[in-house]
């Protein structure tokens, strides 16, 4: 028996386009490792990414090892496209009863160095997104008997390296996720956010490479955290086992946005 039997999942952002860790035989992120993790224990699974070749190498490997899933592409800046990925889930599988958003990404800089264009581009993807997506999701949970939600912000929502955009939306995240989950509870809602610290994940190596040597020493527990850590939280927030737990976030961060003071403008995620 595995926690999510007979539960249908989204994840947003499922796929993971960047180079493997070594030793690792498919590249790794936050998404593909909720897609994998949540099949083993029993979900069937959509993956959605804005490259459908990403999405169905997570597909591929749920179906390798018995699971069932399917892909379906989808550009998180594009409104209609967020509502069919939803709409595609149902159809596909017959109802929704979980949803991950795990698209985002850091653009711009400090306020004097990021364009209004920028900043919309943050906004569209790290907020508007998920608005859409769980507005489209919600009633569908309702119908389904209800949910949980899982939404992907950063420790970068409380802390700050002079990222404007990407701080202000992320932290903006929190906020959209408190509001829905204190306001659908009574619907078997639940909303909660996860905010990764440093991440050891496909995206971070493909934008800044082996970086591990480089940070380590701002973490408090001197390493980089692996997609496979977070995706765990994750999956404990949307499980019966997070029942009583709704409208707030838990950080993944090794220790990192715990505290404030001078640390906090030295690392940014």
């Amino acid at each position: 028996m595995g926690r999510f039997d007979g539960k249908v999942l989204l994840v947003a952002g499922g796929g993971a386009d960047g180079p493997p860790a070594p030793g690792e035989k498919l590249a790794m992120g936050n998404g593909r490792a909720t897609a994998l993790l949540a099949a083993r224990d029993g979900a069937t699974v959509m993956v959605a990414d804005r490259s459908l070749k990403l999405a169905q190498e997570t597909v591929d490997a749920i179906v390798a090892e018995g699971g069932r899933a399917a892909a379906v592409e989808f550009d998180a800046t594009q409104e209609q496209q967020c509502r069919n990925a939803v709409e595609a889930t149902v159809k596909s599988f017959g109802a929704i009863h979980l949803l991950v958003n795990n698209v985002g990404n850091n653009i711009g800089g400090s306020l004097l160095k990021t364009t209004v264009e920028q900043l919309d581009l943050a906004y569209s993807l790290n907020l508007r997104s998920h608005f859409v997506l769980m507005q489209q999701a919600v009633p569908e949970m309702i119908k389904a008997g209800g949910g949980a939600i899982v939404n992907v912000s950063s420790t970068s929502a409380l802390l700050t390296a002079n990222y404007i955009a990407y701080e202000s939306t992320k932290a903006g995240l929190v906020a959209l996720t408190r509001s829905v989950g204190v306001n659908y509870a009574r619907d078997g809602i639940r909303a909660n956010c996860v905010l990764p610290g440093r991440i050891n994940s496909t995206m971070a190596r493909r934008r800044y490479g082996d970086r591990e040597a480089q940070v380590a020493n701002q973490i408090p527990m001197g390493r980089q955290g692996t997609p496979w850590e977070v995706a765990k939280t994750i999956l404990f927030l949307l499980s019966d086992d997070a029942s009583y737990i709704t409208g707030t976030y838990i950080t993944v961060a090794g220790g990192r946005g715990e505290t404030g003071g001078p640390q906090a403008r030295q690392v940014g995620n």
